[in-house]
């Protein structure tokens, strides 16, 4: 699936908020995304798969000590009730910045 996103202005015409789009759920993409939380911000999160994926513990299963479930927690769950935060599913590939596209 591609998504083709438009940033052409800054703000958000209907209450001059700020766009910001964060590219990739990892632990930086969640952070950046809980840091806006409740701001005047409207953020859109992109990644391509629908789960945070908890890195640190994957030897955990290459040991059979937990399963993949236990590890991977969907993006959405994790920023539940942060009514200014969009997540959307698919692969950028490519910013055009002097169109603002992406």
């Amino acid at each position: 699936m591609k998504h083709h996103g438009d940033v052409s202005r800054n703000h958000d015409t209907r209450n001059n908020a700020p766009k910001v789009i964060i590219l990739g759920a990892g632990f930086a993409g969640i952070r950046a995304a809980r840091s806006l939380a409740h701001t005047s911000a409207k953020v859109t999160l992109i990644d391509r798969n629908n789960y945070h994926l908890f890195q640190p513990l994957l030897y955990q299963i290459a040991m059979a000590g937990l399963s993949p479930a236990q590890i991977a927690i969907p993006i959405r769950s994790v920023l539940r009730g942060i009514s200014n935060v969009e997540v959307l599913l698919g692969d950028v590939t490519g910013v055009d910045l002097s169109q603002r596209q992406w």
